[in-house]
């Protein structure tokens, strides 16, 4: 084998391998990424409402099959409403009707609404149902929301 083909092989091989471990090392990375990413999310969602916060109010999520979530201390900013209040304790997953201004709760914490069961997540605040949005009821400090999972 001359000279050149051992030099070759060599570069190739020493490319190869830095190819591998870069890759490794991008995907390590890119994982680690992808849990602070993770982490800044979930700190943001359910923390940062703390700061400078103006009203405390408390978010129970009832699923209506003995399961309930209580939420007594949601801290948030003045002007929130009911779906800020649902953002920062759950998983919310909602569609926007532009005719209407608001926004339709379609699932909470993957519990979504089921149409042929005729299931679907409705509010109330203090007790009373309300007859606004979710994302127009403006909320009070002290005030109680309970979202449940109720079938008509």
């Amino acid at each position: 084998m001359s000279q050149r083909v051992r030099i070759l092989t060599i570069g190739t091989i020493v490319f190869i391998l830095v190819s591998i471990i870069t890759t490794a090392t991008s995907l390590y990375y890119y994982s680690e990424y992808l849990s602070v990413n993770e982490k800044y999310e979930e700190y943001y969602l359910k923390y940062i409402s703390l700061r400078g916060s103006d009203i405390q109010v408390s978010v129970t999520i009832d699923y209506r099959n003995g399961t309930s979530i209580i939420n007594d201390e949601v801290y948030l900013f003045t002007d929130a409403n009911v779906l800020d209040a649902l953002r920062v304790v759950a998983k919310l997953n909602a569609t926007y009707w532009e005719s209407f201004n608001s926004f339709m709760v379609d699932g909470i914490n993957d519990v979504f609404n089921d149409f042929a069961q005729n299931r679907f997540w409705v509010f109330a605040v203090n007790g009373e149902h309300a007859l606004k949005s979710a994302n127009q009821y403006i909320l009070k400090d002290g005030d109680q929301v309970e979202w449940t999972y109720d079938q008509y």
